[in-house]
């Protein structure tokens, strides 16, 4: 089955979203492991042929639908209909005719409101009338063209500004002028610079503390990722915080400065807002920024709302809001709508809309040249191959002395790029035509190289850069590249963004990359090529820059047309609008069905439906027609929410109040997908029974003291949460690539667990077994327990997949374990509850349950072994060797390992009382009450082994729990941060915890009845302590 939807991008550009459905049986002897299709888009009269494309259904995804997205261009007058043809490429007579058709397609407006860029006299920097802003720019005398023509409106007004302008244009200064407005204004303001990528981001941070931070401004400029962890007085005291558009999201949530979030209070404190590469807006993660502009004005509203109450606004001479927006951007084709979303004036556009600027390319500060060539070939690799001769020839004729840098898809084709270049210098006699050094110099550079391909290839001038180097080895090739030392770098797509490295010549090798979520190739998208042409001409070195784009045969007069036509931006918020409401019912910004219409129709997206109904799905753009189709919306999306335990609705008393739920709430608190909750819920509900059935079959006895789970229980448990967590949405999209699933079916016979949860583990077929192994959630499992167990990985892509893991694990385990406490004190739960900090002390520590906790020591004898039983004289846990350690009493050890387990903080809590208290007023509600003293004894020297830390202070993180021993029922439990300096010797810490009396009174046991409280490490395996204490 066929099935299109036609979204109009311009009036001379459709974009079509086709969905091919199998509703064949498919049969392994006849269909093989695929089956391929011909895909072409006609014209009504057979006569042209704008698209064709090869499409591969897969066994493994059979019967699930395949999506394709297709460019095709529309024409002037708009014919009735365009036809999709399907044609088998095995078998005769299997073919489909779909017809498009355009009858009720209504067409966007064509308006091209570009800037023009004035004859002006360059501004000197002398104009910021401030000397130690002046000597940020010491290395010119005056702004460029674009910078002089906005200095005024950013300088000496409040105004928020879009800047439509070509990569190279000098758009950072442009921000830093705004910043150096803000402080000039209002000095204990801050900023917040948002980048797209981490990557750039971290260019930026990097700049910036240099310029910002140093001499003579001394900024503080701090960087926000999920990397970073600044306590609450750091957050406050920064100038200058540069971050993600997701993290600032998640940031700019707490800015009500509720109790659970009082640290993010200082979100209120922030004057300016920039945006970079705002057109992303158009682009997957493009829901983010709506919600991060549509908050920050609402924000602004509701601090001007309080300014005016109190007297006015201090540092802001115009009517504007209090954050000011910063969009930077290249040219698009709808910026009146960007900018009005932005909060910039349009209505009266024929006196020209202040802070609104879109100029044209043409206006690039470096003039460019852009070659396009087309090269035949089906299949992707090959057609890549005969791509290396030109690239080669392009040096030859365009750049032979100066800087290279050639675009490709992935690190493999890095690699076989430059090996094929290298060949071609040596069969001109010349293989190291592109070295700019001594073969002494290159030679020693070489040896502090960790990657073998590129120590190979550095020696002929030639660099790599991809996210599978070290970082010191993409340092070092930056480096060599900036000085000259090497002439050519080849490099994966993610360097347009990430690192500031012009060229003369720039070679976009092929505009397709491989979608592991889709397995096939597919398009870079134009602002992803363009930000790569823009790499081209290097300021103050070049007067002139050369891209040279190759791209298959069929799209060649594709990008001829419209790589330099603006492209409209237009909103991805609707396939993410359950989260982006969820998040604001759950800060309490919506409450109603009226709120969320009103929230839509600020956004951007509402901006949008009625200036391109079309696209979005709407009939017309009347009045009646939009309102209908976003009450529609809002109505799909809170059932959506609803169905997934997100939100309430009162519906009895007829107000229909919206409420979030714990669910909700922690998929705002925890930047989860609206659909994730649940689905911990559900595992931790799974891994509860676990725990409940292992008690129902054992004595249920413990012990005091020193304290551990037995084995069986606690690989079984922890194996459940990694497997259940491993499953959730947010995994959704872990690449799985070509043949990728026999690597995994490998990597999971070396792994005690498998794809299975321990103790689960089913005979597959071999069929189906490479079937789950092509699973992402299969792979995230798999490389989970490969971080653990330290298990060499198949491929070097492996290494940043797990990366991207383990990088998520510390927030998903957070939600999971608040999703599971706030679901009800029942059987199991306080194990349960234990369970998850034993789950962060097998990832943090690396060592896998069943095995001696003493292997987590660096060069320890049992790193193998498994857990013994005791026996006389021996330690049999680490508590217990570090306590005799340091008592000097501990058996025969290895020299070199007796005084790293000296240093191994312990703890215990001293003094415990329990008490009983009644509420006041209220008889029947009584409640226990248990104090300690938290002891954190330490012989820290700030040697390597050490708990890392700042200011020579080193921190440790604990959870304190009580619970029954009958039933396990988790009564109160609390985290706990301590820190220790070298100087220390012992910390105390006060700690208070309230319970349900007739909770631990109901599950006590006999002999009056007791609870337990247990002390677990979120580091360190085997030094977790449990006492047992008598209700009195």
């Amino acid at each position: 089955e066929i099935y299109c939807n036609v979204q109009p991008l311009s009036r001379s550009i459709l974009r079509f979203n086709v969905t091919l459905t199998p509703i064949f049986n498919w049969s392994s002897r006849w269909h093989g492991g695929a089956e391929g299709f011909w895909l072409w888009v006609e014209d009504s009269g057979n006569e042209r042929i704008y698209h064709q494309e090869y499409v591969l259904l897969q066994k493994r995804t059979f019967p699930e639908p395949t999506n394709l997205e297709l460019t095709i261009p529309a024409f002037d007058p708009l014919p009735s209909q365009y036809y999709i043809r399907v044609v088998s490429d095995s078998w005769v007579g299997s073919e489909m005719l779909f017809p498009v058709s355009f009858q009720h397609l209504l067409l966007p407006e064509q308006r091209m409101p570009n800037t023009d860029l004035m004859d002006l006299t360059p501004l000197p920097t002398s104009a910021l009338q401030n000397l130690q802003f002046e000597q940020l720019y010491s290395h010119f005398e005056t702004f460029n063209p674009i910078q002089t023509q906005l200095f005024h409106v950013l300088y000496h007004t409040n105004y928020p500004v879009l800047l439509g302008a070509p990569t190279g244009s000098g758009k950072t200064i442009v921000a830093e002028i705004a910043l150096l407005r803000m402080k000039r204004m209002q000095p204990k303001a801050k900023c917040v610079y948002i980048a797209p990528l981490k990557s750039l981001a971290r260019e930026r941070l990097k700049e910036w503390k240099i310029k910002l931070g140093g001499e003579p401004l001394k900024w503080k400029v701090l960087e926000l990722s999920g990397d970073t962890h600044h306590d609450v007085k750091t957050l406050k005291d920064a100038d200058v915080l540069v971050c993600t558009p997701e993290k600032w999201d998640l940031v700019s949530r707490g800015w009500r400065g509720s109790v659970e979030s009082d640290a993010k209070a200082f979100v209120k404190d922030v004057r300016l807002l920039v945006i970079d590469e705002i057109h992303l807006l158009g682009e997957e993660r493009g829901a983010v920024l709506e919600a991060i502009v549509s908050r920050t004005r609402f924000i602004s509203r509701l601090i001007d709302t309080e300014d005016e109450e109190g007297g006015g606004k201090a540092g802001n001479t115009t009517s504007t809001e209090a954050t000011r927006i910063i969009g930077l951007s290249t040219a698009v084709s709808n910026p009146h709508d960007l900018a009005d979303w932005m909060g910039i004036n349009v209505k009266d556009r024929d006196k020209g809309c202040i802070g609104l600027y879109n100029f044209r390319s043409s206006v690039r500060p470096i003039p460019m040249t852009v070659h396009v060539a087309g090269f035949p070939g089906r299949h992707y690799c090959p057609r890549m191959a005969t791509m290396n001769k030109p690239c080669y020839s392009a040096i030859q004729e365009h750049s032979p002395n100066k800087p290279v840098i050639i675009f490709v898809a992935s690190r493999r084709q890095t690699r076989l790029t430059a090996l094929d270049l290298i060949n071609y210098a040596a069969g001109d006699a010349n293989p190291t035509a592109f070295l700019g050094c001594s073969d002494e110099y290159i030679h020693s550079v070489v040896q502090k190289i960790q990657d073998s391909s590129l120590q190979h290839v550095m020696t002929f001038g030639i660099g790599l850069h991809h996210a599978g180097l070290s970082s010191k080895d993409r340092e070092i090739v930056e480096q060599l590249f900036l000085n000259g030392d090497i002439q050519v770098l080849v490099a994966t797509a993610t360097l347009a963004w990430g690192v500031n490295l012009p060229a003369h010549l720039v070679i976009v090798k092929g505009t397709e990359y491989f979608d592991g979520k889709e397995s096939r190739y597919v398009d870079y998208p134009v602002t992803d090529v363009l930000q790569m042409m823009g790499r081209a001409g290097r300021p103050q070195f070049d007067n002139e820059g050369i891209a040279c784009i190759f791209v298959e045969e069929s799209k060649k007069n594709y990008y001829m047309k419209f790589l330099y036509n603006p492209f409209p931006v237009e909103s991805c918020l609707k396939p993410r609008l359950e989260d982006t409401i969820n998040a604001e019912i759950a800060i309490g910004t919506i409450s109603s069905i009226e709120d969320c219409l009103g929230y839509l129709e600020w956004t951007f997206f509402g901006r949008r439906v009625k200036n391109n109904p079309s696209y979005y799905g709407v009939e017309s753009n009347s009045d009646e027609d939009t309102a209908e189709f976003l009450y529609k919306t809002i109505e799909d999306c809170i059932n959506v929410l609803k169905a997934h335990g997100c939100i309430n609705i009162n519906e009895d008393d007829g107000s229909n109040l919206i409420t979030a739920t714990p669910l909700g709430r922690s998929s705002s608190t925890f930047y989860l997908n609206h659909k994730t909750p649940k689905q911990m819920l559900d595992g931790t509900r799974e891994a509860r029974l676990v725990v409940r059935d292992f008690w129902k079959s054992s004595d249920g006895t413990t012990q005091e003291i020193s304290f551990g789970f037995p084995f069986q229980l606690e690989e079984t448990c922890v194996g459940s949460i990694l497997y259940y967590l491993s499953h959730i949405h947010e995994f959704d999209e872990i690449p799985v690539r070509h043949n990728e699933e026999h690597l995994n079916l490998t990597l999971s016979e070396s792994l005690p667990w498998g794809a299975s949860i321990p103790g689960q583990h089913k005979e597959i077929k071999n069929d189906d077994l490479l079937e789950i192994m092509a699973e992402p959630h299969t792979k995230c499992y798999l490389l989970i327990q490969a971080h653990i167990q330290r298990s060499k990985l198949p491929i070097s892509d492996y290494i940043n997949d797990m990366k991207s893991v383990i990088e998520q694990l510390p927030r998903l385990l957070a939600a999971m374990e608040r999703i599971s406490t706030e679901d009800g004190s029942s059987e199991g739960s306080f194990d349960l509850l234990c369970m998850f900090s034993i789950v962060r002390q097998v990832i943090n520590s690396k060592c896998m349950p069943g095995v001696d906790a003493i292997s987590q020591l660096p060069g320890s004898p049992f790193s193998t072994k498994k857990k013994k039983q005791k026996q006389q004289g021996s330690e049999t846990t680490l508590r217990e060797l570090v306590i005799n350690a340091k008592n000097g009493t501990a058996s025969s050890l290895p020299g070199r390992l007796l005084p790293l387990i000296k240093r191994i903080p312990i703890f215990s809590a001293e003094n415990i009382t329990l008490k009983f208290e009644i509420e006041k007023g209220n008889k029947n509600n009584s409640s226990g009450v248990i104090t300690f003293d938290m002891t954190l004894e330490a012989d820290i020297d700030g040697k390597k082994g050490d708990h890392s830390g700042t200011n020579n202070s080193y921190s440790f993180g604990f959870t304190a729990a009580v619970g029954t021993q009958r039933s396990s029922v988790l009564l109160c439990h609390k985290n706990i941060m301590m820190s220790i300096t070298p100087r220390q010797k012992v910390v105390r810490r006060a700690v208070k915890m309230r319970f349900d009396w007739s909770l631990a009174n109901s599950h006590g046991g006999t002999d009056s009845g007791q609870v337990l409280l247990r002390i677990l490490s979120t580091d360190r395996r085997g030094m977790d302590v449990q006492y047992k204490v008598k209700l009195v």
